[in-house]
Formats: C-alpha cells, sequence, structure tokens
C-alpha cells in the first residue's frame, strides 16, 4: 500500500517578491568589501541600480565608510543596530543594520532605510504647539493677576487725582494712573498671545484697512526703506478684529523696519488662497479653506533657524536690550490664532524675511453697518447693586466708586456669601455684579440664584479673562461683560446702562 506524503501548510513565497512589496529600503551588503549583493524595488527607487558598488557611497559619495556606520558594531554585537543619520538634502533617515548569515555559511548585512523626515517635523511641530499653549496658560495667569493690580493702582489714582483739584500733587498722581495704563496695554498684549483677549470679528474689507494704513505705515517705515504695496482686486473679506488686524500688519511692519538698518524694500502684498489637505499637510496648524492672504517681505538681514524656532514666543527678542519687549510677534501669533487663521515665516540669514498670514476669508459679504452712537444712560435712582469680588483692592475700588454715584452697594466675596446676603434681602436687588472665577461657586451658578429669588435682577460679570475662559465656566457670550482692568467712568457708563428704564 503506498503511502502518500503530507502536504506542508507553509506557503512559498519568493523572497524577491516579498521584498520589492516593501516601501522602505532593504540592501544586503557583504562586510568584506562593502559591497552592496542585493537591492529591493524601493532601494532602486531611491538610490538607482547600486548592484557591486560600496554601500556608503550612495550616502556621501566617500570612498572610506562613512563615520556614522554601525554596521561594524552590528557584526560584533549579532544584533539589530540603529542609528539615525542627517543627509545633506535635510532629510533624516532612520539605519537599522543586522547580521544575517546565509546558506553556505558566509555572513552579510541587511540593511534597512527609512525616511522618518515628515515623523519628525511632525513631532517637532506638536512639541512646538504644546511649549506655545503652555506659553500662553503662563502669560494668562500672569496677566490676569497682574490687571487686578493695575485696576486697584489706575482706579485710586483717578479718584485721588479728581480729588485733588488743583493741589501741586495732581500732577505726580495722574502721572502713576498714566503708568498703570501702560502697563495695562502691556498686559493686554500677554492676553492676545495667550488668545484670553476679546476680539470684536466682523466683515473686514482687508485691501480697504491697508489703504486707509498707508500713510501712517510709510511715515513709521521712513525714507530710508521703499514700500510696496500691492494689493489684488480680487482679495475678498476677512472675518476678524480691524483693529488687531491693524496690529498685525503694524507689528509686521516694524519688525521688518528693524531688520532693514541700512535700508531696503517692503513688500505688501494681498491675494485669496484656498488651502488644501496637502499645504495643511505641509504646515502642521493650518486648516482646509477659504482664505485672504497678507504677505509682508522684506530684504533685510533675515532670521537664522534657531531664532526661527522661536520667533513667536513671549519676551524672546534680538533686539538690544531696552528696545523692545519681546510681545511683538508673539502677539501677532495670538491675534492670528484666536481669529482662526494661520502664520508662517521663511527667512535665511541675509536673505531677508517673508511672513505669510492667512485670514479667513468671508465668502457671503455684507455692508458694514452705520455705528449709531448710544446715548447716555442716566443712573437710576437709589438702585441696590450686589459687588462680588474676591479680590478685596478691587471690591473696595469698585464699592467706593458705585457708592461715590449714590447706588448702596453690597460686597462679598464669593458666591455663597452672595446668595446668603440675597436670602436675608428684603427691598430687592436691581444689579449683581460678579467675578467670572470665584472660590466656592461658580459665576454663572450664582447668576442664576440670584435670578431665583429676584427675576428681574440684571448681571453683569468682570474679569480679566475673556473669549474661551469665559465660556468655559458657564457664561453666556451674549452676556453683559467688561474686562479688567477697567477705569471708574466704565464700570459707571455700564451700571447706567445696564440699569436704565429703557433696557429691556
Amino acid at each position: 500500500m503506498a503511502v502518500s506524503t503530507p502536504r506542508s501548510n507553509t506557503p512559498s513565497y519568493d523572497p524577491q517578491v516579498l521584498l520589492d512589496s516593501q516601501p522602505v529600503t532593504v540592501n544586503v551588503i557583504d562586510p568584506a568589501d562593502h559591497s552592496v549583493q542585493f537591492q529591493n524595488r524601493t532601494s532602486r527607487e531611491v538610490f538607482g541600480d547600486m548592484a557591486g558598488s560600496r554601500c556608503h557611497a550612495k550616502i556621501a559619495g566617500k570612498a572610506a565608510p562613512c563615520e556614522f556606520c554601525r554596521m561594524p558594531e552590528a557584526l560584533a554585537r549579532g544584533g539589530v543596530v540603529s542609528e539615525e543619520v542627517d543627509m545633506p538634502d535635510g532629510r533624516r533617515l532612520q539605519i537599522h543594520w543586522a547580521k544575517a548569515p546565509t546558506t553556505d555559511g558566509r555572513i552579510h548585512v541587511i540593511e534597512t532605510i527609512v525616511d522618518v523626515t515628515k515623523r519628525k517635523q511632525d513631532e517637532q511641530s506638536l512639541r512646538q504647539s504644546q511649549k506655545m499653549e503652555a506659553l500662553g496658560r503662563l502669560a494668562a495667569g500672569i496677566a490676569h493677576d497682574f490687571n487686578n493690580l493695575l485696576m486697584v493702582v489706575i482706579g485710586h489714582a483717578q479718584r485721588v487725582a479728581q480729588q485733588l483739584g488743583s493741589h501741586p500733587c495732581h500732577h505726580e498722581v495722574e502721572m502713576i494712573g498714566q503708568a498703570g495704563s501702560r502697563a495695562a496695554a502691556l498686559t493686554k498684549k500677554l492676553l492676545t498671545f495667550s488668545r484670553r483677549q476679546v476680539l470684536e470679528q466682523r466683515d473686514v474689507p482687508l485691501n480697504t484697512l491697508i489703504r486707509d494704513m498707508e500713510d501712517i505705515l510709510r511715515r513709521l517705515i521712513g525714507e530710508q526703506i521703499q514700500t510696496v504695496i500691492v494689493l489684488d482686486s480680487k482679495a475678498g473679506h476677512v472675518l476678524g478684529d480691524p483693529v488687531q488686524i491693524e496690529q498685525v500688519l503694524l507689528n509686521l511692519a516694524l519688525n521688518a523696519r528693524d531688520s532693514m538698518a541700512e535700508g531696503g524694500i517692503l513688500t505688501i502684498e494681498t491675494g485669496n488662497a484656498d488651502l488644501d489637505e496637502a499645504y495643511v499637510r505641509a504646515h502642521p496648524g493650518a486648516v482646509p479653506g477659504p482664505y485672504v492672504k497678507l504677505v509682508v517681505e522684506d530684504t533685510g538681514c533675515g532670521i537664522d533657524a534657531e531664532t526661527l524656532a522661536h520667533i513667536f514666543e513671549p519676551f524672546f527678542s534680538t533686539k538690544e536690550f531696552g528696545k523692545g519687549t519681546g510681545l511683538g510677534l508673539a502677539t501677532v501669533y495670538g491675534i492670528v490664532k484666536e481669529s482662526r487663521g494661520y502664520i508662517d515665516v521663511t527667512s535665511q540669514p541675509g536673505r531677508g524675511s517673508r511672513f505669510t498670514v492667512m485670514w479667513p476669508r468671508v465668502l457671503t459679504q455684507t455692508g458694514e453697518a452705520e455705528p449709531v452712537a448710544a446715548s447716555r444712560a442716566v443712573p437710576a435712582a437709589c438702585a441696590t447693586i450686589l459687588l462680588v469680588e474676591d479680590d478685596e483692592g478691587i471690591r473696595r475700588l469698585v464699592s467706593a466708586v458705585l457708592r461715590d454715584q449714590g447706588y448702596e452697594v453690597l460686597a462679598a466675596t464669593d458666591g455663597v456669601e452672595a446668595l446668603q446676603m440675597l436670602q436675608l434681602r428684603k427691598g430687592g436687588c436691581d444689579l449683581l455684579i460678579t467675578d467670572v472665577i470665584l472660590p466656592r461657586m461658580k459665576a454663572a451658578v450664582l447668576a442664576q440664584g440670584a435670578r431665583t429669588m429676584f427675576p428681574n435682577i440684571k448681571v453683569l460679570y468682570i474679569s480679566g479673562y475673556s473669549g474661551d475662559m469665559l465660556v468655559s465656566h458657564g457664561v453666556d457670550a451674549q452676556a453683559a461683560y467688561l474686562q479688567k482692568p477697567f477705569l471708574p467712568q466704565a464700570i459707571i457708563e455700564k451700571v447706567a446702562e445696564l440699569l436704565s428704564p429703557t433696557r429691556s
């Protein structure tokens, strides 16, 4: 009886077909003379036919093995050794070497090469994004606390100046207030960088905005620099805050001016741009969609790679001490990001710089509404206001300012104390003024509780934060709001407006 040989379940494959199907480079090298004995399809596409040639010739064209090569280490250890290598053309390659004996008893090395350039770029972009986000949170925290201090300084300085009249110290007190206001402007830049600043976004014709700024731009840039403005007549309108867009343009123009101490050419261009997936893949942080492009280019000294890596960080500056705060480009970055735009910079030492800002394009343009002058409201007689503020200095200042106007003011340090006051209140309460971030209770919960007891009570939120920070704490985006630091007159006018009988 014939016995059949069992058929093997292990399929057979052609090694050449298997290796040619791989998207990575695979080479087999003879360690005796470093000659290439085998290449897969990807290797031939990347390096060409190298059969019989020396392996290191493909990397740097050297007559001796490359200094980074760890193939001898792989042979000695018998395991897999890998190394990441920076190529002259800017690519980054990850190379693996592994010892592999052949059927005839000889030893060869299998070399596998993977191009990790894109992965490294993505990792670097992620680290940069995380660093900028962390810096933004730090800047916002500093600005918030500093705003509280400045508000007390500015507010009391203004009140004292009014009381002094023609006293010899009146001018000195005014100077204290002015210094506080300049410091407040600095914290506003920090808030803009950290994307915690309120932006009044609307339909803005970018070309018109630039034309209106042309005279002041030329005066600021100076005669030694030739300013060329090229506006695409088809450039659309952008969605943004016109004041902030002006600030972006001014900062970029002044930055360009400072890089051309000996004179040069400043070019400002506009145009439409539609960012696709390919652009987004090449520019991490960008989002596909329709944009209006603003380009500010100079022929100045340029920026090296190390400086470019930190160009948008707050307080980073290459200027001499005392000649810059290091917040100009950081402010630009914050405004663009808050506007849901994208900014990119390309530069080389000695070859100038090119900043490209992408503003979201308005697809359906509408005419700008003419601002309506609001009549100044008259304070409501004998109105009662509940002020909730955990900062003692601000609480005392605002209470004094409002009492000077004839209001009855109740003051509490947090939401729990405030609700207890309202529960004991028999005469009603007309207005709740509350800081957004309070201990023990959220301001939005406090406002809800106050409306339960007094349905007609008005609510005014005050805070050094704004934007997404307010929404995250449950504050309606349409709620009445006043951002710190504010002058005494600002709170007086806002309260009068909210308590006006004509306001629903």
